[in-house]
């Protein structure tokens, strides 16, 4: 099976057997903005790879998608719209396509293989330049009929409208930070080794840790799940004490009590979450 993550600034790859990436490729997106040039490198790293494109093709997405037109409908830091993605690979490679949401996918890796197994259902959460989100219900993924379930960065999480930016991922993804703090910089390193040691760094992080928290709080007491999974770049950087803050955030805002029972935990496949989920989409497909 084949898995492929195009996000905003990187391509990524994957040749999967037996359930686990056994070989990647990894390349800069070279022509952000030009989509056949883009769909044309994708192409050429599956060549490259000398993968077996036989059982389909999954394609995760930073962007807004529609699944079952293989079609992106919006993704912003490609500067993509409504393009024919699945068609495009699916007539290069002579093979099934199918096509996802990058987080959407991660969350059914994760639920397939990795921190959400034996659970009939999931939210998955990544944070990093944005903040996406995945929810499988009753071990299917669920869209919603207007195809937004799941979406978690772009919950309002500021209540006054005198707020020039009033979303959850203004606060509290990296790009966030990068305009709280004015350094538009500011990389996922440099905040690593700042958490607990430059107070700005770390007040700025823990005010968007909570923010999450809060935000997660009312997921769960919406759908009443029992399972968080979350990962992204900032969640591996920061690991367990940015968790912890989140969780303890979640605790004093969930309601009723005995969802707090809720367990919030780390991805245990990382950036291969993406690339298993929408290879096992496209094999199941």
């Amino acid at each position: 099976m084949i898995g492929i993550d195009i996000g905003g600034t990187n391509l990524l790859v994957g040749c999967i057997e037996q359930n686990k990436v056994v070989q990647r490729l990894h390349q800069p997106i070279v022509a952000r903005g030009d989509f056949e040039t883009v769909a044309n490198q994708v192409c050429d790293a599956v060549t490259e790879l000398g993968a077996d494109v036989r059982d389909g093709v999954g394609i995760s997405v930073a962007g807004s998608v529609d699944a079952t037109n293989g079609i992106v409908l919006r993704a912003e830091n490609l500067d993509w719209d409504n393009v024919p993605l699945a068609q495009f690979i699916s007539e290069k490679l002579h093979c099934n396509v199918i096509i996802e949401n990058d987080v959407t996918a991660a969350a059914w890796g994760e639920f397939k293989f990795g921190a959400g197994r034996g659970s009939e259902s999931l939210f998955a959460v990544w944070i990093g330049t944005g903040i996406g989100g995945g929810l499988i219900l009753n071990n299917t993924i669920w869209r919603g009929p207007l195809g937004t379930g799941g979406e978690f960065g772009m919950g309002i999480c500021e209540h006054s409208d005198d707020h020039s930016h009033r979303v959850l991922e203004a606060f509290a993804s990296r790009s966030g930070m990068q305009r709280i703090l004015q350094n538009p910089e500011l990389d996922t390193k440099t905040i690593q080794n700042g958490y607990g040691k430059d107070e700005a760094l770390t007040t700025v992080i823990n005010a968007g840790a909570k923010r999450i928290g809060t935000s997660l709080a009312n997921v769960i007491t919406l759908l009443s799940l029992n399972k968080v999974v979350l990962g992204g770049g900032l969640v591996e950087a920061l690991g367990e004490s940015y968790i912890q803050t989140i969780r303890e955030q979640f605790l004093k805002d969930v309601f009723p009590p005995h969802c707090q029972q809720c367990e919030i935990c780390i991805t245990i496949l990382g950036p291969d979450a993406g690339l298993l989920g929408a290879a096992t989409l496209a094999h199941c497909g």
